[in-house]
């Protein structure tokens, strides 16, 4: 049985180091915290919230809220998961042992625990349920956007910059280089407009909520990392609240093909604390670990 040995700092920042979504997925990596590390980091992260939302709320020259600016989850200290303790180079540090077994196991029931919580993903109409639980344990051979191709909304998340003009919505996102431009104008949906990944979108305000509706999506996305996936008839609402310095992101979604009911992920709160940020560009996807996959497992 082969032993790996590992500092237990690395482990901590490699565990941190999980991509989040979400772009608004804020408690991936916490498995490498104590519970006394995740509680203080929860409640320094709530704390950073509060703060932010008791500033002013600024407003267009129409009275709106002025949701343009950089957004971002609400880092503490290093990263999102609460402060990282330095690499350790002097050997001091205690040092994890753990086996390859260990590890093998270890991926082999992360997939499961996610699959168990059913609040994470869109309930399908029963005759669509084999098909889902095989894309979830799957997904690492069927996900799309491992063939480089564009996440699609509401899986890329909310906007890492929004610009706001009198008649229009322009988002950035930062990954993949993807922006949108939402109308405000009053214009209804485009009836002529192909199928995109990324639908077909307008805006409108509802008190101070600016609410995104978007129709006629491609197929060819999934709507998370789980092997979610939709048909034309894909809706999908999006809504975005401004409090002081942070934005409230919810997303109400339906698909009345395969959908038993309307999936409501959990509402991601981000914050603006970089004045003068801009989202920056990111590289270009260029696929290459599929073929050279050997199993399932998801890092």
């Amino acid at each position: 049985m082969k032993i790996l040995v590992r500092n237990s700092a690395m482990v901590a920042i490699l565990a941190a180091g999980v991509a989040v979504n979400a772009r608004a997925q804020f408690g991936a990596g916490a498995a490498s915290q104590t519970p006394t590390d995740r509680e203080a980091a929860a409640h320094a992260i709530a704390t950073k919230i509060q703060e932010a939302a008791a500033k002013p709320t600024l407003r267009t020259p129409d009275g709106h809220p002025d949701i343009s600016g950089y957004w971002a989850p609400p880092a503490v200290g290093d990263g999102v998961f609460g402060p990282q303790r330095a690499l350790d180079l002097t050997g001091k540090q205690a040092v994890t042992f753990i086996t390859e077994d260990d590890e093998i196991n270890g991926d082999a029931l992360a997939p499961k625990a996610r699959w168990a919580n059913k609040s994470l993903r869109p309930t399908y109409k029963p005759e669509f349920a084999k098909q889902q639980e095989e894309q979830f344990f799957r997904a690492s051979y069927l996900d799309p956007s491992f063939r480089c191709q564009p996440e699609g909304v509401p899986r890329i998340g909310a906007p890492t910059e929004i610009v706001m003009t009198p008649t229009a919505a322009i988002f950035l996102y930062q990954h993949g280089n993807i922006y949108r431009v939402i109308p405000i104008d009053g214009r209804g949906h485009d009836k002529h407009a192909d199928a995109m990944a990324m639908g077909d979108s307008i805006g409108r305000w509802d008190g101070d909520t600016l609410v995104v509706d978007a129709v006629n999506f491609s197929p060819d996305t999934w709507i998370d990392r789980d092997g979610s996936w939709h048909d034309a008839n894909l809706h999908v609402s999006e809504s975005f609240t401004r409090k002081g310095n942070t934005l409230v992101y919810s997303v109400r979604i339906e698909d009345p093909t395969l959908f038993a009911e309307p999936f409501t992920p959990k509402p991601a709160t981000l914050i603006q604390d970089a004045p003068g940020k801009h989202a920056g560009e990111d590289y270009p996807c260029m696929e290459q670990d599929q073929a050279h996959m050997i199993g399932t497992q998801r890092h």
